[in-house]
């Protein structure tokens, strides 16, 4: 176990300190048992159910087939690449001309690929709820036609993109410990065929060589990404690795998406090994490490391409699912970066008020770091909002409900501090309507996290949150949990009429790569990055406290969510007497 902090490790610290804090006790008999924050997010969720209960799966159509096919590639298949698509479409050309190549396909390694792609776009955007995720059938097939371990390196580059594409779908289903072996494996048997390596080194085709790097770059952001959300170790050593980010190539897609992907993945790697793993830096080295990282976050979102920049001077109307995609992504690592000194300020409140002493000026520094946290948290929530008018957020989809959960802890955080807010933000309301239409699509994950929201609010905003939702709450005891509970905050404007984009969804425009090709020169960098806040403040003068927020011995940031909860409860019972 290494001495990362993970994301959920952070609200479950978050959610024992508004537990235990003396100001809430006058309420908290009417405050609802919190199902969802007793489950340890630590605890291993096994993948096993997927696989149970299946027969032989339907195999789509050729029409569907090519349906699932965009709709993949319109979700994942812009900022990040698991297969070639020109392959993979003429092996499903093959697979429906005729019995004889429809029997040989079957027989392919290839097959398992079409399987897990078919799988995973059926969970994409699934209307009805259901007690088994969308695909799972068709996952539990390609699970059983999965070459055994001592095969897959004979297999070559499919092995590691059928890989990728289990660790997604688990990762999808919150399967994250799951999915965090099978990145793991992709990863070490990518760096064992070469896929890490520059093009040149390849030591093959051109068109090889350039989806090889692509491949790579997207198994490289998964694992990182996965290793941050669990507190767990990478799979490779940043410093031995020697790939080059992918560059033009003929029959291949913009790269600038990929590339910017890479770029905030390198730099969230960046935050949990410097920031959050190592306690032997000075607090200089601290500070300066910080601010070195939010303006490299600041110049990353300043090389979006114009086709994918959003404007924040007024609520987003219609997004790219790409470019919403790169900025929740940017957003979340800023987050990440400043969160542990908007926690310093919650625990600092929490025992200002159990020892009813008068309230205390913030530093200018602290305050704006926090409210730069906070900005990208709303920000986050307008393009998810957004996405979800469009029609265009996967029911399923794990870093759009993560990215959710995450920014609406944080204004909630927000909203125990800073005592003018009075009542819950409005983007706040986005955020429930965000978590309950995934719930309500059969999102066991959205409607935990819906419940841990709900509860946190009712700590913060007693006036508002007392008065329930009974309908939603009427809706989830009819599905699947009675103890579901939901608060009424205040309500948002009603959203405009839909636009094009929204009206038709993904169906037409399946291919956002296209409005990338004007920007295929370097000549259109540095766009506008539409985020508030001095990006050049001096840290240093608070060295100090930034610091402490860091590296707390009292709270030690271990990355394991029971673990860390334990240490506040150890806090607070020393510190109540209980």
């Amino acid at each position: 176990m290494t001495d990362l902090t993970s994301g959920p490790a952070f609200e479950s610290r978050v959610k024992s300190l508004l537990d235990r804090n003396h100001a809430t006790r006058s309420y908290n008999a009417h405050i609802p048992k919190n199902t969802a924050s007793n489950e340890i997010s630590t605890q291993w969720t096994s993948a096993r159910p997927l696989l149970n209960d299946h027969g032989a799966p339907t195999i789509p159509s050729p029409e569907e087939s090519q349906q699932l096919l965009d709709r993949f590639l319109f979700y994942l298949g812009v900022s990040q690449q698991f297969f070639d698509p020109r392959t993979f479409s003429d092996c499903m050309t093959l697979l429906f001309q005729n019995e004889e190549t429809r029997e040989n396909q079957m027989r392919t390694t290839w097959f398992t690929e079409y399987l897990l792609v078919m799988a995973m776009a059926k969970l994409i955007d699934v209307e009805d709820p259901s007690f088994q995720p969308p695909g799972a059938d068709l996952f539990a097939e390609a699970m059983r036609r999965l070459p055994r371990l001592y095969q897959l390196g004979e297999e070559g580059v499919i092995a590691v993109e059928i890989l990728t594409l289990i660790t997604t779908y688990l990762q999808w289903c919150d399967r994250k410990h799951d999915a965090y072996l099978y990145i793991g494996l992709a990863l070490r048997l990518a760096i064992a065929l070469g896929c890490d390596k520059p093009p040149k080194e390849q030591c093959c085709l051109p068109s090889k060589s350039a989806h090889r790097v692509r491949l790579w770059w997207t198994v490289y952001m998964l694992d990182r990404r996965l290793s941050s959300s669990l507190g767990l170790a990478a799979g490779a050593d940043e410093r031995q690795l020697h790939a080059e980010l992918p560059h033009n190539a003929i029959g291949f897609q913009s790269p600038i998406p990929l590339s910017i992907n890479v770029r905030i993945a390198r730099a969230t790697d960046d935050i949990m090994s410097c920031l959050y793993g190592n306690a032997c830096t000075t607090q200089m080295e601290l500070v300066h490490k910080i601010q070195a990282i939010l303006h490299s976050l600041y110049d990353i979102g300043r090389s979006f391409p114009p086709a994918l920049v959003l404007d924040f001077s007024r609520p987003p109307q219609a997004v790219t699912r790409t470019g919403a995609s790169l900025y929740l992504m940017l957003f979340q690592a800023i987050i990440l970066c400043v969160r542990p000194i908007l926690l310093q300020r919650v625990r600092q409140e929490v025992e200002r008020q159990n020892n009813q002493q008068p309230p205390q000026s913030v530093p200018v520094v602290l305050a704006r770091l926090c409210e730069t946290c906070s900005e990208a948290a709303a920000k986050s929530l307008a393009i998810l909002y957004a996405l979800k008018r469009q029609q265009i957020i996967p029911r399923y989809g794990f870093f759009d409900l993560d990215a959710t959960f995450s920014a609406a802890f944080v204004l909630v955080m927000m909203g125990f501090v800073d005592k003018a807010q009075d009542r819950p933000p409005a983007a706040l309301d986005q955020a429930f309507e965000i978590l309950r239409f995934l719930s309500r699509a059969g999102n066991l994950a959205a409607e935990r996290r819906l419940q841990d929201i709900t509860h946190s609010c009712l700590h913060v905003w007693s006036n508002f949150a007392l008065e329930r939702n009974r309908q939603h709450a009427e809706t989830a005891q009819g599905s699947r949990s009675a103890g579901a509970s939901d608060i009424r905050l205040p309500q948002s404007p009603p959203p405009p009429q839909r636009s094009t984009v929204a009206a038709e969804g993904w169906t037409n425009d399946t291919d956002e790569s296209r409005l990338l090709e004007p920007w295929m020169h370097p000549d259109a960098n540095n766009t506008t990055f539409d985020m508030q806040g001095d990006w050049n403040l001096d840290l240093s003068v608070e060295a100090e406290e930034i610091y402490s927020s860091f590296f707390d011995p009292s709270m030690p940031l271990t990355g394991v969510d029971h673990s860390d909860w334990q240490e506040i409860e150890k806090i607070f019972d020393r510190q109540n007497g209980d």
